[in-house]
């Protein structure tokens, strides 16, 4: 059953802390580079929304309100 709701997560506010990524359950959120090889900013992104479950313990354990969650059109 897809997600009623899945993260969005703002790039300016975001500070790549990994809170979000240790908090998901089903592991679909990532820190990513903007650049190859880890180089640049880093970032959280949703890697597979389709195997997230839109529980929000990503947007609840962010600490710069960086994370909000989108539902999703039926």
């Amino acid at each position: 059953m897809p997600a009623i709701a899945l993260p969005e997560i703002d790039p300016e506010r975001c500070t790549a802390c990994g809170r979000c990524v240790a908090a998901c359950p089903p592991h679909v959120l990532w820190l990513e580079s903007e650049r190859p090889q880890g180089w640049g900013r880093k970032r959280a992104m949703l890697h597979d929304a389709d195997g997230c479950t839109g529980c929000a313990k990503c947007h609840a354990v962010c600490p710069f309100d960086a994370i909000r969650m989108v539902r999703q059109p039926d």
